[in-house]
């Protein structure tokens, strides 16, 4: 059950998706202008720099901006989103299977600015939605730091299937390997939970119709109405 509470987190995260999205974003030029200042910072003391990136009263926090920073060499990720840290940067794929991580490895260089584009979530959220991100080499470092497009997110999520939802929360999010029986257990977990939370939702609204049509709570009519579903 203790292995099983992080999914039931994430259950959470997916049902309330659209409140996490509401917050104000930054923009392509906040997001440049804050790896400016990681950079300089980092030229100046890198382990400060990289101590000040994840502190939350550092001063490289904006909304949803964030600076992420990975180890050149061994592609490890050093500052980030807590479930990102510590892993090979390569390894990460969004839900349509863009290697995105191994594109900013092998593309990253310094004194230069490249841009990747991908579907990552927001900070406390597991829904990925159309990331920007500007990554600039450092040294034997490497920082980003990318906007959320909301445009292009708003588009693009019709066609994110729940299952590609899913797969990102157990896989990204969870760092779960996609071939182990944990990583199987989880999306279980989400698929079953989630379709009965879909349930509920949908029982939830077929009562509120028939209410609002004048049926009594507990009356054959009422039941009738909520057995057939009527109006939906």
């Amino acid at each position: 059950m203790k292995a099983l509470l992080p999914v039931l987190v994430l259950v959470a995260a997916l049902g309330l998706s659209s409140g996490a999205g509401a917050q104000q974003s930054g923009t392509a030029d906040d997001a440049k202008a804050l790896l400016r200042k990681a950079a300089i910072a980092v030229k100046a003391d890198k382990a400060f720099a990289l101590a000040k990136f994840d502190d939350p009263n550092g001063g490289f926090k904006d909304r949803d901006l964030y600076v992420f920073c990975f180890d050149r060499r061994s592609g490890t990720i050093l500052t980030g989103q807590p479930a990102t840290r510590g892993r090979d940067v390569r390894a990460f794929k969004d839900p349509t299977g863009k290697a995105f991580g191994q594109e900013m490895f092998a593309n990253v260089k310094d004194g230069d600015v490249i841009i990747v584009d991908y579907m990552f979530p927001k900070p406390n959220s597991t829904v990925p939605v159309a990331k920007v991100s500007f990554v600039e080499g450092l040294g034997d470092v490497a920082c980003g730091v990318g906007y959320y497009n909301t445009s292009a997110s708003a588009q693009s999520s019709g066609g994110l299937s729940r299952m590609a939802r899913e797969q990102h929360a157990c896989a990204v999010v969870m760092g779960l390997d996609q071939l182990g029986s944990l990583y199987d257990t989880c999306i279980r977990s989400l698929d079953k939970t989630l379709t009965e939370l879909d349930q509920a939702l949908q029982i939830s609204k077929t009562r509120n119709f028939c209410a609002r049509a004048g049926l009594e709570p507990g009356t054959p009519s009422f039941a009738a109405c909520v057995e057939t579903g009527l109006g939906f």
